[in-house]
């Protein structure tokens, strides 16, 4: 079933005891430089000395932290976990009652209700992976293992040793490109395959128990289960060096790093006896003139092990991901199992109601249907129209934020500013629902005799056949590529949009008597933070529209580049605690656009006399209050966004209405000297 079965996969995060790291005894998570990790549970304590002027984070949250509780299914809790936990319940509410006559509502309801359906799933149990595995296993050759990737139904087959998929060409965004791609990792990040850290530790113990679990479960002996999870790592270990790490793919060039173009001809010759071509045509996709080669390397690599001899190791690294995927999928044992190995990576512990796990499920499967009834039910025009004007308020200050750049040419920021002038807004949810429906999408109910395998198999067939017939087809710019029941709010590069989701800006208004501090200071900061990644790291490589494509002159760049740089030196010297690195060439990004978000907020508070700076301040601390487990801490530190307590101080010390308002001066935890800042715009 492999990639759409591994939204499951991410969607399902839940139960069992956190899991310590290696020698986690001898570590004291208390030694952050320069201030504590005050998001891991356990380093506050309420003796913790806590001053504006030396810890502002931990001073204005740290009773709230005190008092949070992780939630019962999570890794986390807090201000954004309050809002995902919301929205869960006003999700859940949709599926209940009597199915709706709609045939898309009817989707999103009836998927819902085959996931709840226990005696079905339990009387299906492991027969349909068996099936698939079983196919595998009767692979002898390396044709017939061809032969199994062409002829077999994308929805029947075990995850391929390499992937393909269409996506928007980063040379041309008006148009589809194929991009052939490495397979996944049972370890998630290929870096961990040569320096194991402690937390690949915890992710490898966790997968080896679920996957020896499933594989018994699946007819094989302890020891041979034992083997074929072996040889996984080993094929793994094999093709590791020649995937992108993830720091790599969270770094600013990776575009750039995987946008390798390769022709017809090129390509053909390059995929040697592994068969891409022959599968990407039997699938439905037309021959195109160009290809994007994600890492040539890879390609060479998979080249030269697949042969017989290596057979063996294919096949069980298919059945082991095939094993992976499908558990969350199954009865009700390997259902527990794959929520057992969740909770054992994230620190969470105790269970989530089925309900509520599988009504988040189906938001990310069936995410359309969903979007209109969580629309309908919960969204609103008059708060659509307030966060519209904040939008346009916050762009239209960008414009002297641009013009006071004394890093760039005048020629920069014009097309800084065309760009800026050119950002697609996409407020809550989408003005007509047209372009989202799933009218061709059919699967059988619970209460006709169907079955959530069966029903994921037409999801995953009708998936790839909408993708197949949009390929040939121009990029629709207009349609939203997110959906207003998620709590986020991002920028995509290739459409120059900003989106700020019905869900979260519903959780970050809270209500509708907010005065205006609090209102920028929640929902201001986020708004400002999404448009300055139009111009951070990333986005500085993509034009107004969306395409990847130079329009800095030489100078300016290397000024920019420069300035990205003094901001990972910055973060390269803090540490979550003593020993523990953070990554900050891959956190400009986020991090820029924190204090930018904030410097451009900051000019719309100047112009009111009155504005109440103390109020501000705090809202915008409460916006990132979190408490954290360990297992979630280690996520954090491989994140793009700097961990939350740092978003909070790192942001807030770059500015003088911040230190001036406090008297925060020199010798102060808070304070930072004009010439350290780092603050790229």
């Amino acid at each position: 079933m492999s990639k759409l079965l591994c939204i499951l996969f991410l969607l399902f995060g839940m139960i069992l005891s956190p899991i310590k790291p290696v020698d986690a005894a001898e570590i004291d998570y208390t030694t952050g430089t320069p201030w504590p990790n005050i998001d891991l549970d356990g380093v506050v304590t309420p003796d913790m000395n806590a001053s504006v002027k030396d810890n502002y984070a931990l001073a204005v949250n740290k009773d709230k932290i005190l008092a949070i509780k992780i939630p019962e299914g999570y890794s986390f809790g807090g201000t954004v976990m309050d809002i995902v936990l919301k929205n869960n319940e006003d999700i859940k509410k949709m599926f209940l009652g009597k199915a709706p006559q709609n045939h898309d509502a009817k989707l999103a309801y009836d998927l819902f209700h085959l996931m709840m359906d226990w005696n079905g799933r339990n009387a299906v149990g492991m027969t349909p992976l068996k099936k698939a595995t079983d196919t595998v296993e009767a692979i002898n050759s390396i044709d017939a293992l061809n032969k199994y990737f062409i002829k077999t139904p994308v929805e029947d087959q075990l995850d391929a040793p390499w992937d393909f998929g269409s996506d928007v060409d980063f040379n041309d965004s008006d148009h589809y490109i194929m991009i052939i791609s490495y397979p996944s990792l049972v370890l998630k990040d290929s870096a961990e395959y040569s320096n194991l850290t402690d937390y690949g530790a915890i992710k490898k113990k966790a997968a080896v128990e679920l996957l020896q679990k499933m594989l018994v479960k699946l007819g094989y002996s302890e020891k041979d289960a034992a083997q074929k999870i072996e040889n996984c790592f080993a094929f793994e270990t094999m093709i590791a060096p020649t995937i992108h790490t993830n720091e790599q793919q969270q770094g600013a060039d990776f575009m750039s790093l995987i946008n390798n173009r390769y022709s017809y001809e090129k390509l053909a010759k390059a995929q040697g006896k592994i068969p891409i071509l022959p599968v990407i045509k039997r699938v439905g996709y037309p021959n195109s003139k160009e290809y994007i080669v994600s890492s040539p390397e890879f390609l060479t690599k998979l080249n030269e092990l697949y042969t017989q001899e290596n057979l063996q190791l294919i096949k069980d690294y298919m059945i082991v991901h095939g094993a992976f995927s499908a558990a969350s999928l199954l009865d009700r044992e390997c259902y527990e199992w794959d929520l057992a190995y969740q909770n054992a990576i994230t620190g969470a512990s105790g269970m989530l109601p089925d309900d509520e796990i599988f009504s988040a499920v189906v938001s990310g499967i069936l995410k359309w249907p969903v979007a209109r009834l969580y629309t309908e039910r919960y969204l609103n025009q008059s708060d659509k129209e307030r966060i519209t004007a904040l939008t346009d308020r916050i762009i239209d200050a960008y414009h002297g934020i641009i013009n006071e750049a004394d890093f760039l040419s005048d020629a920069t920021k014009a097309n800084a500013i065309a760009k800026l002038d050119a950002i697609d807004k996409r407020i809550l949810y989408p003005d007509s629902w047209e372009k989202y429906d799933c009218k061709n999408l059919n699967f059988v109910s619970a209460r006709e005799g169907g079955t959530l395998w069966q029903a994921m198999k037409k999801i995953k067939a009708y998936t790839v056949a909408k993708s197949v017939k949009e390929y040939s087809k121009p990029v629709d710019k207009d349609e939203w590529g997110a959906t207003p029941q998620t709590v986020n709010a991002f920028y995509y590069p290739q459409t120059n949009s900003i989106y700020i989701l019905g869900a979260y800006a519903l959780g970050m208004l809270r209500n509708s008597d907010m005065s205006e501090e609090e209102l920028l200071g929640n929902l201001g900061t986020v708004i400002g933070h999404e448009i300055s990644h139009a111009f951070d790291s990333t986005g500085a490589q993509f034009d107004k529209n969306g395409n990847m494509k130079n329009w800095w002159t030489e100078e300016d760049y290397a000024a920019f580049r420069a300035r990205n740089d003094k901001m990972i030196a910055y973060y390269n010297n803090m540490h979550p605690w003593a020993g523990q690195n953070f990554y900050g060439s891959t956190m400009t990004g986020e991090a820029g656009a924190d204090m930018t978000g904030m410097k451009v907020v900051l000019r719309l508070a100047a112009e009111n006399k009155n504005f109440d700076y103390d109020k501000f301040f705090r809202a915008f601390a409460n916006d990132w209050l979190v408490k954290d487990t360990l297992q979630e801490a280690y996520v954090r530190i491989n994140d793009t966004h700097p961990m939350c307590y740092l978003r909070i101080n790192c942001t807030l010390q770059q500015f003088d209405e911040f230190l001036n308002f406090y008297g925060i001066t020199e010798g102060d935890g808070m304070y930072l000297a004009p010439k350290d800042r780092v603050i790229i715009w």
